[in-house]
């Protein structure tokens, strides 16, 4: 019997703590916009629930900036609701700005709620909840393609790369490319190459193998196809246009861009050395049967 009794008053005392700890409960957090770019502002709206019998005042809500990338933005960090009736809700407000050196990801914010009981005893501390809410910071990276300094020739096999390079704050996952030829250009590796990661103020490098032809124009241009995706796993895809610059032998060798080859004027000096040499042998060897026979 006394066993029993004393279960249920333990019973009875956790349920106390436990009605005592919900009392007042963070029923729902709203981010307007969702995510919330660098330098741009968003309003959070923290809602409140009395869930117990008694009337709740003087709620005080207040956010921890904290080695976050966030600060209030046309208020302060702290909202004060007056009071909140038994079983009903009212919700906190702030308007934050996200840094503008802020680095895309979703952060943690600590809230501190400290609030009275209606009827509390003069001079007794007030009751503290606390608890985080998340905020994304993202932005949309900023990818250019263009064709990296190297020397394309017309008429021949030529390594063609390309360089991805992500100008905005927020990374790019999952990135592939996708060259096109056309009608002066073919493309005789794989036309589409995975990269990966690229990260924020950063760039990767495709490689291909392209031959122009020999009437192709001195710039060609070619359409490059990128799909990615952003830290929250958004899909994009762009396509912007490459341009190349290509040259003929002769171009390239008056620019100074590629030594003038000389093998073919050896080659000749050498067969024009080797008949002279067998000329030269033969004249010789008939004047010395002749002599002979003389």
């Amino acid at each position: 019997m006394k066993k029993t009794i004393a279960i249920l008053m333990l019973g009875i005392y956790l349920f106390s703590l436990i009605s005592l700890a919900n009392a007042l409960l963070i029923s729902s957090v709203s981010t307007s916009p969702n995510e919330v770019a660098p330098g741009e502002t968003s309003r959070v709206s923290i809602t409140l629930k009395n869930n117990d019998d008694f009337d709740i005042e003087e709620v005080s809500t207040s956010l921890d900036f904290t080695n976050i990338p966030f600060a209030p933005h046309s208020s302060g960090s702290d909202y004060l609701i007056s009071e909140i009736l038994s079983r009903k809700s009212k919700s906190a407000e702030f308007d934050v700005v996200a840094l503008n050196n802020a680095a895309s990801g979703i952060y943690k914010i600590p809230v501190k709620i400290e609030y009275r009981e209606s009827g509390q005893e003069a001079g007794t501390p007030n009751k503290i909840k606390t608890s985080l809410i998340s905020i994304m910071i993202n932005s949309k990276p900023l990818l250019d393609v263009n064709s990296d300094d190297g020397l394309l020739l017309k008429n021949q096999k030529n390594k063609v790369t390309l360089k991805i390079i992500n100008k905005g704050l927020s990374d790019a996952k999952f990135l592939e490319i996708n060259i096109q030829g056309n009608s002066y250009a073919t493309i005789l590796s794989q036309p589409k190459i995975y990269i990966g990661d690229v990260d924020s103020n950063d760039f990767q490098t495709a490689d291909f193998d392209m031959f122009f032809k020999s009437n192709a124009p001195d710039s060609i241009i070619l359409p490059a196809t990128i799909v990615y995706k952003d830290i929250s796993n958004k899909e994009y895809t762009e396509t912007m246009d490459v341009r190349l610059k290509a040259y003929s032998n002769e171009q390239a060798v008056q620019l100074g861009l590629v030594q003038r080859s000389y093998t073919w004027l050896i080659i000749l000096v050498i067969i024009i050395a080797i008949i002279i040499f067998f000329i030269i042998r033969a004249i010789l060897k008939r004047r010395k049967q002749n002599n002979r026979e003389y």
